[in-house]
């Protein structure tokens, strides 16, 4: 295995020198062989920034964020309400460009709860439900 990685090492060090070689030799791969390269480069970001957004990783910034969005409902190209979850208390909001408007806590069980026993429609209709309870609660 050590023998393996020790002569993989050494073909990635010692193809730049080869190419150069080459490249002196005739100058019309030079462009080729940047071509090639910057390729590689290009696939190799995002191929990490892949991986990083599979991860989770920059946007839950480690494993012990206590705050969790449950929903997110879209009401215009800007606005938008939430179910978020923090530190077991979950709230709604209504999220804008200019402001976020804290509209109820709720108190009844998890919704993501109801989510793992509903199917999807079932689960509009307990979003829907929620967001009138908050409606009516701001019209008393």
């Amino acid at each position: 295995m050590r023998q393996l990685i020790q002569t993989v090492l050494l073909t990635v060090i010692s193809l730049p020198i080869v190419a150069l070689e080459e490249t002196s030799k005739r100058p019309e791969l030079a462009i080729g062989t940047m071509l090639g390269s910057l390729i590689l480069v290009l696939a190799c970001i995002f191929l990490f920034a892949y991986l990083m957004k599979k991860s989770n990783f920059i946007r839950q910034g480690g494993s012990k964020n206590p705050i969790k969005v449950i929903a997110t409902q879209p009401l215009t190209n800007k606005s938008r309400v939430q179910i978020i979850e923090v530190y077991g208390k979950q709230y709604l909001l209504g999220v804008s460009e200019q402001s976020i408007n804290l509209l109820d806590q709720i108190d009844t069980p998890s919704v993501e709860q109801q989510v793992e026993t509903q199917s999807v429609p079932s689960f509009a209709t307990a979003f829907a439900s929620v967001l009138s309870k908050a409606g009516k609660k701001n019209n008393e």
